[in-house]
């Protein structure tokens, strides 16, 4: 099937274009908008020309709004959009436009949610305790980088009717957006799809606030609207991942066990606190990583504050806390004078524990075979063993100056899982987002899957080998949109829930068909939903207990060399092991792992993103240096082969990567680095602290 258009690729006749005004304060009330003499066919669409509601509804009952009326909170919050037929004079013109705001003092930072969760007597622990290890570790701000613009384009029809085309990772949340913005029915909105390249997570819900303001011009106007941000506008305003800054403290006895564990976690939302509690809830579940802690005292808060909104970007925090957890995981091995690898496998969590807050882990985890798979791969022990003496010779006797120029080398290994849905349930009107399909075998034998869910190229060929293999179909076709016909709302496209719900249910509708295909007359029509197995959470929220069970695991092996002339880091390759049940078709698994693994070490490698005063400096779009493609070589990978059904493994690369990249630095330089990315500052300081050991032991 061809692949649609990017949007700012798509060309309609009397198109107008849009530009999104901005607030010009982190933190403060808008007065007016200033604008210059407007010209024949240009206009200006605020808040109060919204016909119906001012704000869309994002996941975990947060209002954003459309277009800002009263109060701003965050730079570049949009006030405004400036609508006209030639971008270039709609540029000049924005450009003379003034917003009027009085600043504000920025507040305290506001708690959105808040987790506090005790299992043993930890107090007990620690006075029993040998040792005690403790560490903070801190995940910064991170840009996904897309490869295409984030853009809408919004066509008026009859009736009203609106039709959107847009790169959405969740069409359902778009049409329901803006049907309640426009005040029209649900059926009254038609969602084309537009191309959607590797995105992240970053396109979840933002494709939907521009499509509720590209659609009120369109409303409007009755004309055509695109609204596609620039490169900077993309790279200022759109969310980030959620910082997070975890403390770790773990009390251990004579045998090396872990007594008892106290997590601090604090987590940065910005604006609003979209998705606030999934996401605080997996970076607790991640922090917590694969081992067991004996007694755990947890306490955990996610806080907004005057910066655009962060949200999910490859994950919806499980990279945050498993950065966390591995990276304590090798200082306890490190403190302890052992491999790494070799303490995980002593540790890890078996069948019939429970991950916090309470998921049994149904099946055994192959951690022990993942382990010894990527260190067979990686020559992991050798290599661990030869670089762990160099270390000890360094420390022994500190570095000279005359040794400056040989290469510093170290490897790390880490362990981490993922699931394959949402922990918690958010509604599109009468609809649930857990999820339906509609399949018919047509008489001609054509296998017809209707589905929202934006298919890509794994979903195609995942689902072509299903009809093949259940009913002996070669022929598929799928049905995203429909103008007589309602589609099933199939949610968002996250989580892997394409590979592990969506396909599960095309699954379950093939084999259907398949029982009545021979008793029935074609063509026949299966539909089939996925229904949440809900557990008491919190004491409040009820989450589904098949998000995590069952779970796919990952284990990685990073390698890395340091020219201490340059101080830039090299990767001198890259392993992973995987099981992630039956893998459909492996060679498009391959390659999306592939991409994935290169995509987490770039991040990894990549600069930290600040927010001084509230805003991004613009001038960081042009100096931040990220590795290219071929700086990364092709990783190793291997899946550990099993029978289950298949389950999500797109996550682990950035679960797994980041620490085992940390903690290979941290063997070469002999440095606790313990912030996700390591950017060049932090490697200027490690190797400084070298050169100073030396000094300090009178070496010239």
């Amino acid at each position: 099937m061809e692949k649609p258009p990017f949007v700012d690729d798509i060309t309609i006749k009397h198109c107008l274009w849009g530009i999104l005004l901005r607030s010009p304060v982190s933190a403060g009330d808008l007065k007016a908008i200033r604008t210059p003499r407007l010209p024949s066919g240009v206009s200006l669409v605020q808040e109060a020309d919204i016909p119906g509601k001012k704000t869309i509804s994002c996941p975990g009952k947060t209002e954003i709004p459309v277009f800002s009326g009263t109060e701003l909170l965050y730079y570049g919050q949009p006030v405004a959009l400036l609508l006209g037929p030639d971008p270039a004079k709609l540029r000049e013109l924005a450009d003379q436009c003034t917003i009027i705001a009085d600043p504000r003092p920025e507040g305290a930072e506001t708690a959105l949610v808040e987790r506090n969760y005790t299992g043993g007597d930890t107090k007990t622990a620690f006075e029993k305790a040998v040792s005690v290890v403790e560490g903070t570790y801190v995940a910064e701000f991170l840009d996904p980088w897309p490869s295409d613009p984030l853009g809408v384009l919004a066509l008026p029809g009859p009736g009203p009717s609106m039709v959107i085309h847009a790169g959405a990772q969740w069409p359902g949340f778009v049409r329901n957006s803006v049907a309640r913005v426009l005040n029209i029915k649900d059926t009254a909105v038609q969602i084309r799809a537009a191309r959607l390249e590797i995105h992240l997570d970053g396109r979840i819900w933002p494709p939907a606030l521009l499509a509720c303001q590209a659609a009120v011009g369109a409303l409007i106007r009755d004309r055509p609207v695109k609204l596609v941000l620039t490169r900077e506008e993309d790279f200022l305003y759109s969310p980030k991942t959620v910082r997070a800054e975890i403390q770790i403290q773990s009390a251990l006895n004579m045998h090396k066990q872990i007594l008892g564990s106290r997590i601090r976690i604090r987590a940065d939302f910005g604006a609003y606190g979209i998705f606030a509690g999934e996401i605080l809830d997996r970076i607790a579940l991640g922090a917590l990583g694969a081992y067991n802690h004996g007694s755990i005292q947890l306490m955990a808060q996610g806080c907004s504050g005057p910066i655009p909104p962060a949200g999910p970007l490859a994950g919806f925090g499980l990279a945050q806390g498993f950065f966390a957890a591995e990276r304590h995981a090798s200082q306890v091995a490190d403190t302890l004078g052992e491999d790494p690898a070799e303490w995980r496998k002593n540790f890890f969590l078996r069948r019939g524990k429970k991950l916090f807050p309470g998921i049994e882990i149904r099946e055994e985890p192959p951690l022990e075979e993942l382990l010894d798979t990527v260190a067979i791969m990686s020559d992991y022990r050798r290599k661990w063993a030869a670089n762990e003496l160099l270390r000890k010779n360094r420390r022994n006797n500190p570095l000279q100056w005359k040794n400056i120029n040989e290469p510093f080398r170290g490897i790390g290994i880490t362990l981490a899982y993922q699931g394959s849905s949402f922990l918690y349930e958010y509604p599109l009107g009468g609809a649930k987002t857990a999820g339906a399909v509609e399949v018919t075998l047509e008489k001609d034998g054509v296998l017809e899957i209707r589905t929202n869910f934006p298919w890509g190229e794994n979903q195609i060929q995942g689902w072509k080998a299903l009809g093949n293999h259940i009913l002996g179909v070669e022929n598929l076709r799928i049905r995203s949109w429909d103008t007589e016909k309602p589609i099933p709302e199939s949610g968002a496209a996250c989580l892997s829930r394409g590979i592990a719900t969506v396909t599960l249910l095309v699954e379950k509708a093939c084999t259907a068909i398949r029982k009545q295909r021979f008793r029935d007359p074609l063509p026949i029509t299966v539909r089939r939903y996925y229904h949440p197995a809900k557990v008491q959470a919190w004491g409040q929220s009820a989450y589904d207990e098949n998000a995590l069970a069952p779970l796919s695991w990952g284990s990685a092996v990073v390698e890395v060399e340091i020219d201490p002339v340059e101080y830039v880091p090299k990767i001198r390759g890259t392993w992973i092991a995987l099981e992630g049940g039956t893998i459909l078709t492996e060679p498009r698994a391959r390659k999306s792992i592939r991409n994935s693994c290169t995509l987490a070490l770039s991040w990894a490698m990549g600069e930290k993103i600040e927010y001084p005063g509230g805003k991004i400096d613009p001038r960081m779009l042009k100096t931040c240096r990220f590795p290219r493609m071929g700086e990364i070589p092709p990783p190793g990978i291997d899946f550990l082969w099993s029978q289950g059904p298949p389950k999500g493994i797109g996550e682990l690369p950035f679960t797994t990567l980041p620490g085992a990249y940390a903690q290979a630095l941290s063997q070469a330089l002999d440095y606790p680095f313990q912030n996700y990315p390591v950017d060049s500052q932090d490697i200027w300081t490690a190797i400084q602290n070298l050169l100073s050991a030396g000094i300090r032991e009178g070496n010239p």
